[in-house]
């Protein structure tokens, strides 16, 4: 049975008003379990309650922050020091606000590059984001909802996670593209951060060896170049360059932290869920409430270190 907090007002964009009592306790179930991970700073990407590859990984990621065996299962030791905080689940309520930010996805490149701002296409991608989640995991949560009639004051079921704060000053990045994984580190070497990230499809496009954080940037715009874009540029007509509006549905999400690799850098993206199972063009991708955690604690000339 979940832990539910009674009633949890989310202003999407900000957070949670209800601090809820920190109780800790045994973890039951894969959901517990990325939750547990998230919240603690070792992202399983976007929780979905089912155990896979990437939860593992995070839990590894965890192990070996804390001096145990990364196996990689929740194992007793583990238990001992990983502890779930009731309650895992809350009550969001809808604003009038939240709804008046979607706006319906468009159909093409010339209709992106036409919108005022690159928002939320539905409530239920509003709310997966901010809880951290996947979407079919919300709707799973609330399997009644009619998704098209809801309407102000009314409450969904998703994930107590907070945005996680990055307390320490970060020395460097490790990413590592075997495991798709990104990992900050103190300059003693402790793990600060740890989550997911796509890497280029093609291998050719993945640099490897020492690289530096160059510009950071909060809500990016974006640049369709229809000579690196040709497939679609061709398809749509299109042959000059132009600009797409910042947003959570931006081609590289809400952050864009430029790397002093010409047009390579780590950056957001508008389909979190695919996060680490999905390649990009080139760049590292990572889900929007994980870049944006590493932008408010990354400087510019920080070290990457990228392993093959």
């Amino acid at each position: 049975m979940l832990a539910v907090a009674a009633h949890t007002f989310l202003e999407f964009g900000g957070s949670f008003d209800d601090k809820p009592q920190i109780v800790g306790r045994e973890i039951h179930g894969p959901a517990e379990l990325q939750i547990a991970l998230a919240r603690q700073g070792f992202s399983p990407g976007s929780i979905d309650g089912v155990e896979g590859h990437q939860s593992r990984q995070a839990l590894r990621a965890f192990q070996s922050a804390n001096g145990l065996e990364p196996t990689g299962l929740l194992d007793e030791a583990t238990s001992e020091i990983l502890r779930i905080l009731d309650p895992t689940h809350a009550r969001i309520e809808i604003t009038v606000s939240s709804l008046a930010s979607i706006d319906p996805k468009p159909q093409s490149w010339i209709e992106r590059g036409e919108r005022s701002r690159m928002a939320y296409h539905s409530i239920i991608e509003l709310i997966a984001e901010k809880t951290q989640s996947n979407p079919d995991y919300i709707k799973n949560l609330n399997p009644t909802t009619d998704w098209s009639k809801l309407k102000a004051g009314d409450h969904i079921l998703a994930p107590l996670v907070k945005p996680f704060k990055i307390d320490s000053p970060i020395d460097k990045l490790e990413i590592t593209l075997s495991a798709r994984s990104l990992t900050a580190l103190s300059r003693t070497g402790e793990i600060l951060f740890y989550c997911p990230v796509s890497i280029a499809r093609k291998v050719e496009k993945r640099p490897t060896g020492e690289l530096r954080v160059d510009v950071r940037v909060a809500d990016p715009n974006y640049t369709f170049n229809p000579k690196i874009l040709s497939a679609a540029a061709q398809r749509e007509g299109i042959t000059d360059k132009f600009i797409i509006q910042p947003g959570p549905n931006n081609p590289v999400g809400t952050v864009w932290i430029g790397l002093n690799l010409p047009s390579y850098g780590i950056h957001g993206t508008p389909e979190p869920e695919l996060v680490g199972r999905t390649e990009s063009s080139g760049c590292f991708r990572l889900a929007n409430w994980n870049a944006e955690s590493l932008l408010a604690a990354i400087e510019v000339g920080t070290r990457i270190l990228v392993y093959p």
